[in-house]
């Protein structure tokens, strides 16, 4: 028998900065309740394979593999109709299929959410405007823009593996939605069924108002309120004061020779002309001689970390694997010795995302802020480094409107 998913109607969250002990405390939560079943969802392998079952040993966690199995999503369906308590990654979480959604409902799981998962993307598969446009004149598709814009798949008669299957899958999921006035500004979301099937979602965040994921949850009518059942190490605004001991930020003559440059994704793939790539080149390449690649951590968009791209601002002595990390990336422990971070991209929201979420009645004040969001991804970004151990770092913030908003929050009161 189909079991009807709980339509959790709240989302909870613990919003607390890297180092405040926000992962200790969650883990001393669940094991002082050991009576719920458990998903512990997280960007980390490590966090999901090796701390969770290590920490919560008496909860028995496990996790997913593909030992015994062909996909790791087919043994995860297995374990959740055991009722066991589950680690798994994000990458993962976005795989879950009705099945699974059942069987998450059916144990009544407490999912918990290991910093922000991608809820709404925008759309980078094969399927253009023109597919769209083309499907939907022919009655195949409909666009429901009374549903927040979700492409309905009405082509009953298609036959399988066409050019036009994995379109299908994707609107037979509900995961595919247009803008009203673009075609071709679509996006992908994780149906909210994902998060509504569990008896509580708590997801652990910092700066997470303004986020994205905050709108994109606004947008779907969901109660979002702060989860106060856990016990923190430290105050955010402790780990604060210590970072302002810690970091030291710095510039050198290359450096400042490129602060009025945009460095934004447009200015890097589109605008910035030869000799501008060339300065900002020659301000990397300083500091890499200077520092050397142990220690240096350095970001930019990876089209133009790329050597063999056109617009690459990396000279050829430059092994970038060795120093490159891309911009949003979130609980890694690989760059933790890593004592002088480079910061050379100027960040906003993702223009179809934001206007997407414009264009299905969210408020202004609703909409994800860009500083909030530039801010909140670059303060992520520095702590890979070797600050989250508690030693100094070295900081060079190139676009002057990321130095400026990453100052007021250091020292600010």
């Amino acid at each position: 028998m189909e079991v009807q998913t709980q339509m959790t109607t709240k989302i909870e969250v613990l919003d607390a900065i890297m180092g405040s002990g926000k992962t200790q405390g969650i883990i001393k939560w669940m094991l002082s309740n050991p009576n719920n079943k458990y998903l512990y969802i997280s960007p980390m392998l490590t966090e999901v394979e090796e701390r969770i079952p290590e920490a919560c040993e008496a909860l028995e966690f496990t996790f997913p593999t593909t030992d015994d199995h062909r996909t790791k999503s087919e043994h995860l369906l297995e374990l959740l109709r055991e009722g066991c308590n589950i680690s798994f990654t994000h990458s993962l979480f976005s795989e879950l299929s009705k099945k699974h959604l059942d069987q998450i409902a059916r144990h009544s799981y407490v999912m918990i959410i290991d910093e922000e998962v991608s809820l709404i993307e925008p759309y980078q598969g094969r399927y253009k405007k023109g597919d769209i446009i083309s499907l939907e004149e022919a009655g195949h598709i409909k666009v429901d823009e009374d549903n927040l814009g979700k492409v309905e798949w009405l082509w009953k008669e298609m036959s399988e593996d066409t050019q036009y299957s994995g379109l299908q899958r994707l609107c037979s999921i509900d995961m595919l939605y247009c803008s009203k006035r673009n075609r071709e500004m679509m996006v992908t979301q994780l149906p909210m069924s994902l998060v509504e099937s569990a008896k509580r979602t708590i997801i652990l965040s910092y700066l997470f108002k303004g986020s994205v994921m905050e709108s994109f949850l606004k947008l779907k009518g969901i109660d979002i309120v702060d989860f106060t059942e856990v016990q923190l190490m430290k105050k955010t605004e402790d780990v604060i004061a210590k970072a302002r001991e810690l970091v030291t930020i710095c510039s050198s003559p290359s450096t400042n020779a490129v602060r009025n440059l945009s460095m934004s994704s447009t200015w890097y793939s589109t605008t910035a002309t030869k000799e501008q790539l060339k300065k900002l080149a020659s301000a990397i390449r300083s500091v890499y001689r200077k520092v050397g690649k142990d220690d240096l951590l350095i970001t930019l968009p990876k089209e133009n970390a790329n050597k063999e791209s056109k617009r690459t601002v990396v000279h050829p002595n430059i092994n970038i694997e060795d120093v490159f990390l891309y911009c949003g990336a979130r609980a890694t422990n690989k760059y933790k010795h890593k004592s002088v971070a480079f910061h050379a991209y100027n960040r906003y929201v993702n223009l179809v995302v934001k206007s997407y979420l414009q264009d299905y009645g969210l408020e202004l004040d609703a909409i994800p802020d860009d500083d909030q969001f530039a801010l909140s991804e670059m303060i992520q970004w520095i702590w890979r480094t070797r600050i989250r151990e508690d030693e100094p770092i070295d900081l060079y913030i190139l676009p002057k409107r990321m130095e400026t908003l990453f100052k007021e929050w250091l020292y600010s009161k």
